[in-house]
């Protein structure tokens, strides 16, 4: 029996029973065996402390969206409802740090919108070598960390499709480095509301990581990505969509904000500033604003929304980046759709930029 797969419906009793069982037999098996989930809905309500090896695996691994409809069948058939909190009450909780956590292949929902699928507080050392895989989340308070306490994470990979809707809070607040966040994969992830300008995805004290692949929906009163603190430099955005939903569904201030070191290439950024005088936690400038560190932007895309309850787009006088502070590096924008008269503007308002021919500057 030694390696092979630990069968949670082997098990007697509660999910929650089945769940402790698995592990147990888990965490005392050399090598470590991982867990495998049935074809069918369990229901979790204990937190649970990660240790190297864990692998909770789904019953096959696809694309999942549960909020797209006529895909039963073909989509796979494990959920699980999580009834936990979130910090040190969330589900999976790193109270040191591991090596070789996985987790694959499951649609998870959250039972009382305050639910946070996974939290490794860097107080607790690092999450080390984890892969989470093909995962979707609906109804979440946070996926990984807090604004407050970020995951820590090395040598992470994040990979496959993956998608959370129906969201209550910020998904991601991540801080570590050495990182591979959707290189091979995707994320589908939007949010609508008024939520005092929240951002969808936190960056605090990440490098040497690459991010690709979002496509990050910031409707109404959210921010998309927020950079602060990443010193070591390396954070490198790619081949990502960051927008409002679309031109009358339109995102209200600035789409990315960055404090640290950061790149940002080949961005889709459309459908943002259509009314920043809604926010009071800032003042919202640009689609991009720079106010500190070191900033590289280069092919960008830009679409313009239109002003809400109008046909009246934002204007061109409002920047694609305003620096505020710090330096930045600013290369082929391209103002797209219609109702372009020039160049995109670039601004510096307090720090340095240095642009190309593709912008106006002032």
């Amino acid at each position: 029996m030694g390696d092979e797969e630990i069968q949670l419906d082997s098990f007697t009793g509660t999910d929650d029973q089945k769940l402790t069982a698995a592990l147990d037999l888990a965490r005392n098996s050399n090598p470590r065996r991982p867990i495998r989930l049935s074809a069918h809905s369990y229901t979790f309500s204990q937190t649970r402390t990660t240790f190297s090896g864990l692998r909770i695996l789904g019953p096959n691994v696809g694309w999942q969206n549960p909020e797209i409809a006529n895909t039963a069948g073909a989509l796979p058939q494990c959920t699980v409802t999580l009834n936990c909190g979130n910090g040190a009450n969330s589900w999976l909780v790193g109270a040191a740090t591991t090596y070789d956590v996985m987790v694959a292949g499951i649609t998870f929902k959250s039972s009382n919108a305050v639910t946070q699928f996974y939290h490794h507080p860097y107080s607790a050392g690092t999450s080390f070598a984890t892969t989470l895989d093909t995962l979707s989340f609906y109804g979440f308070k946070h996926v990984l960390g807090t604004p407050a306490d970020p995951f820590s994470m090395t040598l992470v990979t994040t990979r496959g499709s993956w998608t959370c809707v129906a969201v209550q809070d910020t998904q991601f607040s991540l801080r570590g480095s050495d990182n591979f966040l959707w290189v091979a994969g995707d994320l589908n992830y939007g949010w609508q509301g008024a939520n005092q300008g929240r951002y969808l995805m936190r960056f605090s004290n990440l490098s040497k990581t690459a991010v690709k692949h979002l496509y990050l929906t910031a409707r109404g009163g959210s921010r998309a990505v927020l950079v602060e603190a990443t010193a070591q430099g390396g954070l490198d955005f790619s081949d990502c969509v960051i927008e409002g939903q679309n031109a009358n569904d339109q995102a209200m201030g600035a789409l990315i904000v960055t404090k640290g070191q950061a790149s940002f290439t080949n961005i889709k950024l459309n459908f943002g500033m259509a009314r920043p005088s809604d926010f009071t936690d800032q003042a919202d400038t640009a689609y991009i604003m720079v106010l500190g560190g070191s900033a590289l932007i280069a092919n960008v895309w830009v679409n313009k929304a239109n002003k809400p309850g109008t046909s009246t787009q934002v204007a061109e006088t409002v920047p694609v980046v305003d620096v505020r502070g710090g330096t930045a590096y600013v290369s082929t924008v391209i103002g797209c759709g219609s109702g372009w008269a020039t160049k995109p503007l670039a601004k510096a308002s307090g720090g340095t930029l240095v642009a190309d021919q593709s912008l106006r500057t002032s």
